[in-house]
């Protein structure tokens, strides 16, 4: 039922809405009472009773797992890894729309009594993902704003918390939005906006909550995420995404990322289109019906250009345990925009993430490889 979290990191470095573009699938999770608490219920399959639920006032996940393969109706209530309540669910097979049970622990037995009620979900994942299942989880949350400055310019940072309960304390989202006084400014807000959770299934951090509590440990996983200004100027804004996030994979996932954007157009521009033919290789990920992508995905860096940003790399101890320089072409990069020069950041993996170093590259070092855009935009910071 799990997926990789890849996907996550690749949406949380996306301009616009953070909303996962997959077929929808349609399905049910189970709303009712157990004994005279409200509660709402969630399983993976149709026909067994492995799956979640919480009880409407407290909102607390708590997971259901069947005893015995041979007894899918029967299951018992685990908190944590493998922490038992001692609760032992048992279900009568379903009647239409409803389906009931009996609830038993230490000698109580109580009803169990839900009606269906619709979920759609991704193609690929389960009820316990949906909207219908999750919205009560995730609501709660809130944005505080607060006024700062970068290099002499006002702006507004802003910060998403998680509500104070079911592990969502952990959703912690810092973005920033620009006073409007260039023609695109409004459009970049909305992008740098699209990073702070909405409270739905569909935003990213709401994807994290959803694969996270589906998996073995029913945990809410976390998520960690800052935006920042790197440049500012009247016509660039420069950008790091950087953060952490556990989703219910093998591990936890780190990233960081750039982007530039034109406050004129309002549009994420291509820093791949500053340098000449032959400077950067590029992976070719497009499909003949999948939308072009803002950036061009940078597969690795000539020698002559990967020469010249290692030159600027950071000495350190553990350097020769990274490899970054025996293969300029063995990791993927991203490019984005200071005074001083463009700056590359690789992109590693798991393993060797703690290597990562942002290398900023200066203009007169950087000219050789530029294209006439690129030598445009150089001109521009001068």
């Amino acid at each position: 039922m799990m997926r990789g979290a890849g996907f996550l990191v690749a949406l949380a470095l996306t301009a616009g809405p953070v909303v996962a573009q997959e077929p929808q699938k349609e399905g049910r999770v189970w709303r009712g009472t157990l004994g005279e608490t409200a509660i709402t219920a969630c399983f993976f399959e149709h026909d067994a009773r492995a799956g979640l639920y919480y009880a409407d006032a407290v909102l607390e996940p708590v997971r259901l797992e069947p005893t015995d393969e041979s007894a899918p109706q029967v299951a018992r209530e685990m908190r944590g890894f493998d922490e038992a309540t001692g609760a032992i669910w048992t279900f009568a097979p379903e009647a239409g729309d409803r389906l009931a049970g009996d609830w038993h622990d230490a000698g109580q037995t109580r009803p169990i009594r839900l009606n269906a009620m619709p979920a759609a979900f991704s193609e690929y994942g389960t009820p316990c993902e949906s909207e219908a299942f999750l919205a009560p989880l995730l609501a709660g949350g809130e944005t505080t704003a607060k006024r700062t400055i970068f290099e002499g310019t006002d702006y507004t940072e802003l910060t998403y918390a998680g509500p104070k309960r079911s592990g969502l304390d952990d959703y912690l989202v810092t973005s920033f939005a620009l006073d409007r006084v260039r023609p695109g400014d409004a459009a970049i807000n909305r992008a740098l906006g699209a990073a702070l959770p909405d409270g739905t299934a569909a935003h990213v951090a709401g994807q994290c909550v959803g694969w996270s509590i589906a998996n073995a440990s029913g945990a809410a996983g976390y998520w960690e995420q800052t935006v920042v200004p790197i440049l500012m100027t009247a016509r660039w804004l420069g950008v790091r995404d950087s953060g952490s996030s556990y989703c219910g994979s093998a591990h936890p996932n780190n990233y960081s990322g750039l982007a530039v954007y034109d406050r004129d157009s309002g549009a994420e521009v291509d820093p791949a289109a500053w340098f000449k033919p032959g400077a950067l290789a590029f992976y070719n990920w497009e499909g003949e019906t999948e939308p072009k992508a803002a950036k061009r995905p940078i597969a690795g860096l000539s020698e002559a250009l990967g020469k010249a940003v290692m030159a600027h790399w950071p000495a350190r101890e553990d350097g020769d345990d990274c490899g970054i320089a025996d293969g300029f072409g063995g990791s993927s990069w991203q490019i984005g925009l200071t005074r001083e020069g463009p700056v590359f950041v690789p992109q590693l993996p798991h393993v060797i993430f703690a290597c990562t170093e942002e290398v900023v590259l200066p203009w007169a070092e950087a000219r050789p490889f530029l294209s006439a855009e690129g030598r445009a935009v150089m001109d521009s910071l001068r």
